[in-house]
């Protein structure tokens, strides 16, 4: 028979014993994690139970839902549709776990005769067979979870390495936007080339069921690709073939592809729009602007060549839905977030031309509806709310899509949906530095420090050489006030060469938050109100740390002070950067300000107050501050 796995919070060890016990008498094996050999380590024993298991029981209560293991656990059972759920409590579950039926056990007393109870055992029965049935094979995955591998290129020339990565990354998103099926991100999938490419090795650091692999040979305007699909755990072949069309034809052979590899599957497929034949002078134009935008963090002059590159694809190639959505993506990032623009009036309508012919062409593209997002004024929340609701509709596994859906959640203070999102572009992109670098901070924002912390332990680990990484732990080190983790980093960042200006920033603030004399309070308070003297506005983040310097009065005058006229204008560039006033509501940096009932002026000042009474979406901080004054009714009095 398969074994059930049993997740819980530690605080409820009692409840989920009185679990366990009363599904082994009835002749179920049960695993719980007091069951750990001393010899194995805990990730590797977890993950090993979990796929094996038949069904898996997630106990939920107030420290469960807080629970970065057990949300984990409950996560991967969900993927493999063998999760039940239980609540002892009567707390509100996280998304998306809420959207699943949970049988209500609250006093539950271990009746087995009880009808709650009745209807847990027909949900076990229906994943693992009634306790009078045999079984010994283990559960499969009933979900699987792709890794499209970058292709070989066998063209003979090294220059079209761009190329070759382009189309493999061109199939991917192919199958992610066609196929009921979960697809690894680029970012994790494609560092594996070479020896790294065999299956057993791709499954045992992605976790992947299946990797599609090939090659792509291209000669003038006629291309060949053979690709095969591989079953990691047998390692056997499913399905291969060999294609030789004309370039023009790409996007038909991608989508033939996608088809395959769903049918293979036995999943479904539905190709977003029709294929369009496209030039083959514009495909690769497209994929040059693509391996620039890969690149990672882009100086304005790399985003403008790009934007030129889509310009002219999208110029020979008027129907090319996805050169389009990628227009629209980059000429917003310019407009929004570039210092060096045209005219925002023509910007803004090139945007909205770009996203809108995407859509039209094909409306399952969901950057572009995130593109439009960005055009709104940054206080205009609910528009941008819903036209992240589309995105994530049209592109749900989408870790970009994700990744940006989590970055609004935290705007507005929704940090447990911004973790949640987070985590989800986190698990299909695991060695993409970007998502998890942001599902770290969204740990901390959330107050889940100890989480937080081991993650960049980790990632500094599996990205020594990754600035980014370095100045995520550098912030993280400072906000725990772990003066002996930061002393470490700041060598090893020296030791690397790591001196840009953030990185520099990062290590001043560190300095400035151990040992903050008065001298040096004094000199950076100067600075500050020197800086909005001349300029009317700054950052959120002055104010949180001119705050957290213990300059709590003078933090509240910045703010008065302040204009927040670029949240209403969308003429009007933010000094928040891609993150907007997210850091404002981060537990672990700004707890201290939250609890201050004049911080909800700043949120009024924002348009945060007006949006949270009109849809009454709370922010998580409502909560967190109760025991100091009434958030909501302060929210409500500001907004009218």
């Amino acid at each position: 028979m398969s074994e059930i796995f049993v997740s819980y919070a530690r605080s409820t060890a009692k409840q989920a014993q009185a679990v366990a016990e009363s599904l082994r008498s009835l002749g179920y094996a049960v695993w719980q994690d007091d069951q750990l050999p001393a010899h194995r380590a805990y990730a590797d024993v977890i993950d090993e139970r979990l796929r094996a298991a038949g069904a898996v029981i997630v106990v939920w209560s107030k420290d469960a839902a807080a629970s970065q293991w057990v949300r984990a656990e409950a996560d991967l059972a969900r993927m493999a549709d063998k999760l039940v759920q239980v609540a002892i409590d009567g707390t509100a579950l996280p998304l998306p776990f809420s959207q699943i039926h949970c049988v209500d056990l609250v006093g539950w007393s271990g009746d087995a005769g009880d009808e709650r109870w009745r209807r847990v055992l027909a949900s076990i029965a229906e994943l693992v067979g009634s306790s009078g049935q045999a079984s010994t094979a283990p559960a499969p995955f009933n979900r699987p979870l792709l890794a499209v591998l970058p292709f070989d290129n066998l063209s003979g020339d090294p220059e079209l390495l761009y190329f070759t990565d382009g189309v493999s990354e061109e199939i991917l998103q192919t199958v992610a936007r066609g196929a009921e099926l979960k697809v690894i991100g680029r970012g994790s999938s494609f560092q594996f080339r070479g020896a790294d490419k065999a299956a057993a090795h791709v499954a045992r650091t992605l976790r992947a069921t299946h990797v599609l692999d090939g090659s792509v040979r291209r000669s003038g305007a006629k291309v060949r690709i053979a690709a095969n699909l591989i079953e990691c755990a047998s390692e056997t072949t499913l399905w291969s073939d060999r294609f030789d069309r004309e370039l023009s034809d790409v996007f038909a052979l991608q989508d033939e592809i996608a088809g395959a590899i769903a049918a293979a599957l036995k999943v479904a497929f539905a190709p977003a729009a029709p294929a369009e034949s496209v030039d083959p002078a514009a495909y690769h134009l497209y994929l040059k602007a693509r391996e620039l935008r890969n690149r990672g963090l882009l100086s304005p002059a790399t985003v403008i060549a790009v934007i030129e590159l889509l310009d002219e694809a999208t110029r020979l190639a008027p129907k090319f839905a996805r050169a389009w959505e990628f227009l629209a993506t980059m000429r917003v990032e310019h407009l929004r977030f570039d210092e060096t623009k045209p005219p925002r009036g023509i910007g803004r309508a090139d945007v909205v031309h770009a996203a809108e012919t995407a859509l039209r062409l094909d409306p399952r593209l969901g950057a572009a509806y995130q593109a439009l997002g960005q055009l709104e004024p940054f206080g205009r929340f609910a528009e941008r709310e819903a036209l992240q609701i589309k995105a994530l509709a049209a592109a749900a596994n989408d870790p970009t899509v994700l990744t940006n859906a989590s970055l609004f959640f935290a705007e507005v203070g929704r940090m447990s949906e911004a973790v949640e999102y987070a985590r989800q572009a986190y698990a299909l992109d695991p060695m993409y530095p970007w998502a998890a670098s942001w599902y770290a901070v969204t740990l901390e924002y959330a107050g889940q420090t100890q989480a937080c912390s081991d993650l960049w332990h980790s990632y500094q680990d599996r990205w020594p050489d990754n600035e980014l990484i370095a100045w995520g732990a550098v912030c993280a080190a400072i906000d725990v006030l772990d003066w002996s983790w930061f002393d470490a980093l700041v060598a090893a960042a020296r030791d690397k060469g790591f001196d840009s200006p953030t990185m520099r920033g990062a290590i001043g603030w560190g300095g400035m938050r151990r040992s903050p004399s008065p001298e040096a309070l004094a000199r950076y308070l100067k600075r500050t109100r020197d800086r909005l003297i001349r300029t009317d506005v700054l950052p959120i983040f002055e104010f949180t740390k001119t705050h957290c310097l213990g300059l709590t009065n003078e933090a509240f005058e910045l703010i008065e002070r302040a204009s927040f006229g670029y949240m209403f204008d969308p003429d009007l560039g933010s000094p928040n950067g891609t993150e907007g006033p997210s850091m404002m509501f981060s537990v672990g940096h700004n707890i201290a300000m939250m609890r201050d009932i004049r911080f909800v002026g700043l949120c009024a000042k924002l348009g945060l107050c007006d949006y949270w009474v009109k849809t009454d979406r709370w922010p998580d901080c409502a909560k967190l501050v109760a025991s100091s004054y009434d958030f909501k009714a302060e929210a409500r009095r500001l907004a009218s």
